[in-house]
């Protein structure tokens, strides 16, 4: 497994934050995985996934008492329809699951159900692995 380099000295400024990094391919595209997981158990999580150095969408997803399901919004929207439908069911499925509030900047120019059904089993995965240290 490759591993991701980013330059960001945010960990050792302050020891509440891990940032967790993971490369991974679907055929041949090749996908990022970056995850900042506070310590705290109330904290929101934030996920980038990408398939090139861009942060073009951000959405937030969190559950509220007034709704069964989780609400969602966009931050940061990008030109792609898709992207941003993408991003804000994911979202709402990850805060389903694990119970916590996310933020997820979803970046993938191809839309093939195969990839979103394969970038979201990996971020289960990965956090469910991630979530329990």
């Amino acid at each position: 497994m490759e591993s991701l380099r980013i330059t960001d000295d945010l960990e050792n400024i302050d020891p509440n934050i891990r940032i967790e990094k993971h490369i991974d391919n679907f055929e041949d595209t090749r996908i990022y995985f970056m995850f900042y997981i506070f310590k705290s158990q109330d904290s929101p999580i934030f996920i980038w996934v990408s398939d090139s150095p861009t942060f073009s969408t951000l959405s937030v997803s969190m559950k509220i008492p007034i709704e069964k399901s989780p609400v969602t919004s966009h931050l940061l929207e990008s030109n792609s329809i898709t992207s941003n439908d993408s991003s804000n069911s994911l979202s709402q499925r990850i805060v389903i699951k694990f119970k916590v509030q996310t933020f997820l900047s979803y970046s993938i120019s191809q839309d093939i159900p195969e990839m979103s059904h394969f970038i979201e089993k990996t971020i289960f995965d990965l956090l469910s692995k991630y979530l329990k240290k």
